[in-house]
């Protein structure tokens, strides 16, 4: 059963799509409960896991880290929050980061680019 101390089950059912905090890996909840410590701030969640055919509907490849469950997009409403994430997820080790206007992504996947941000 995966667990999280800052996230609870209606907070996924609210993503778009909505998922369930089961669908998620333990190790990157634990990453994410981290980051939301560090950054001290709440860290309210737009999407995080999505299924191939969801991805594939969007028109994406179906390949993505939300797919295997270590992928989340945080909402943000100020540059102050989007560093204070930002900061947080780099100094926990983090090494896969995406920046948009309203929201950070973060993943672990090991089967993808490491080292890397990008901008939406």
């Amino acid at each position: 059963m995966v667990t999280a101390k800052y996230f609870k089950e209606s907070e996924f059912q609210r993503c778009s799509p909505a998922c369930s905090l089961q669908d998620m890996r333990q190790d990157f909840m634990d990453k994410l409960d981290a980051v939301r410590e560090r950054a001290g701030i709440p860290l309210v969640l737009s999407s995080a896991y999505r299924s191939v055919a969801h991805e594939k509907k969007m028109g994406r490849a179906g390949t993505s880290a939300h797919t295997l469950g270590c992928a989340a997009d945080i909402r943000c409403n100020t540059d102050g929050n989007r560093f204070a994430i930002i900061a947080a997820a780099v100094s926990l080790g983090f090494t896969r980061i995406g920046v948009a206007k309203t929201f950070v992504h973060l993943d672990v996947s090991a089967g993808h680019s490491q080292r890397v941000a990008w901008m939406y």
